[in-house]
């Protein structure tokens, strides 16, 4: 009798449940492709020619070449000879940051803010297929360092204005464009960092900022037939310590333990071995939502009902690093130095460790777990750098409206949805300058194209820089 009454329960549950799924799920976009896009022949050789400018930024400013970016604004000058004459020139901009004020037709309504960055990482050219500075075009890409991050922006922002400009058209608002020079270099404030605080010195606020980031991903996850154009709200927050364990030096050959190194050591492998306890935060909340809305019944489930399922989410996500990094706060060391030779016990031992934070974490919750989970008193903690996470941007607003509608107009196919950059981008330093900061770089791209971004072989195919620039003609005449 007890058991019959339990499995009845049980019975009338899963199928409150499953209404429930299904009452909140809504009708899938469709998978097929948009239409054919035409090539940018102009559009390719304007990126070709910006990739051979080496614009590698580096931490010490003192070291970067700064006359390949002089190079590259010449290259934009001479090339959107339209838009170079809506640049603002002003000394506390920078002499290596580019910025454009392109007038809208009201006067009334906030003005938007597209930004990128005109930097790029390094490259070593024996490691790739493609010289990565030599632009050149084959197999129905641009290959070359900074083809996708993010050249790919600047050219195709630029393209979008400067024939918007050849119509004598104007834009219901007014628009500006800002590309600084030092992104990749987190600790710089040469670039986004001063182009910001001249925006707030003259008291701008954006009604949007769009910015790089997620893209439209193919295949993102097993089991959902559409694309997913992955927008991001916010951005995890950056935490740089350096540990450090002094012990007895000697000679290799008469060995005292524990030695330095073989103490941190033991301490980074505790690191590694333990995780931070996992949390849903508000952006990885609004992903699952609208994944859930239009995926696969199965998913919706575990999506839609997370307060449910939370322990097999944790579970799943925790097996792909990607999705583990969206779920908890990353610990990871990086770097170590010691002695430096093999007959040397080192006095003192060096590491680094990085650690991405979730919305919700602070600084001093993330110091005290790295102590714990130590456990070794003779271990230093320094802080050497932290950028607390961004704030999140709403998405029931009329400036995410426009920009959804803008993805599905130029990528029909895909499931539009929030959710938390991993990385770092120059979005969180306009912040203050505005409640709706965006990331998202219109191209498709699968995994192993994704993954070519600072690793070898970065490319953007013809049809991406074609759907970029379409994207953004779009979006500047839409919004």
């Amino acid at each position: 009798m007890l058991f019959s009454l339990v499995a009845s329960a049980l019975i009338l549950f899963l199928l409150i449940l499953i209404v429930k799924t299904l009452m909140q799920r809504k009708v899938p976009s469709p998978c097929t492709l948009g239409e054919q896009t035409a090539r940018d022949a102009h559009a390719e050789q304007a990126l070709c020619k910006a990739i051979r400018c080496r614009t590698i930024s580096c931490e010490d400013p003192q070291k970067t070449e700064w006359t390949a970016f002089a190079a590259l604004q010449q290259h934009i000058a001479q090339t959107y000879s339209l838009c170079n004459e809506q640049r603002i020139i002003d000394t506390d901009l920078g002499p290596y940051n580019l910025v454009y004020r392109f007038e809208g037709k009201d006067a009334n309504v906030e003005p938007a803010l597209l930004t990128a960055h005109l930097d790029v990482v390094g490259a070593a050219d024996d490691a790739w297929s493609h010289p990565p500075f030599a632009g050149n075009v084959e197999q129905g890409f641009v290959w070359g360092r900074g083809s996708f991050d993010c050249k790919l922006q600047v050219i195709t922002i630029l393209e979008a204005f400067e024939d918007l400009l050849k119509r004598g058209e104007q834009p219901q608002r007014t628009w500006y464009v800002a590309f600084g020079c030092d992104e990749e270099c987190n600790a710089s404030t040469e670039g986004a960092v001063r182009i910001a605080a001249w925006f707030a010195l003259h008291n701008m606020h954006f009604s949007l900022v769009l910015d790089e980031g997620g893209v439209v991903s193919q295949n993102y996850i097993k089991g959902f037939k559409q694309s997913i154009a992955v927008v991001g709200v916010a951005e995890k927050g950056y935490l740089d310590l350096e540990l450090s364990v002094q012990k007895e030096a000697g000679h290799s050959s008469t060995p005292s333990f524990p030695t330095a190194l073989g103490a941190l050591s033991r301490g980074l492998a505790r690191l590694e071995q333990h995780q931070m306890r996992p949390y849903l935060t508000t952006p990885v909340r609004t992903m699952l939502k609208s994944l859930g809305e239009q995926g696969p019944f199965v998913y919706s489930l575990l999506f839609l009902n997370p307060g449910l399922f939370k322990l097999i989410l944790f579970s799943v996500f925790s097996k792909n690093p990607t999705l583990n990094a969206l779920i908890r706060t990353t610990v990871v060391p990086t770097v170590v130095s010691a002695s430096d030779k093999s007959n040397v016990i080192a006095r003192e031992a060096k590491a680094q460790v990085n650690i991405r934070l979730l919305c919700n974490q602070t600084k001093d919750e993330a110091l005290a777990w790295v102590k714990h989970t130590l456990s070794d008193p003779s271990i230093n903690i320094t802080v050497l750098r932290h950028t607390p996470p961004s704030q999140v941007s709403r998405t029931d607003t009329a400036a995410f409206a426009y920009l959804k509608s803008t993805i599905l107009s130029t990528f029909p196919e895909a499931l539009v949805t929030p959710y938390l950059m991993l990385g770092a981008t120059d979005a969180r330093k306009y912040q203050d300058l505005c409640d709706q900061v965006f990331r998202f770089t219109p191209a498709r791209m699968d995994r192993s194209e994704v993954a070519r971004m600072h690793a070898q072989d970065e490319r953007i195919s013809h049809d991406n820089i074609a759907l970029a620039k379409q994207f953004y003609t779009r979006l500047i005449s839409s919004y």
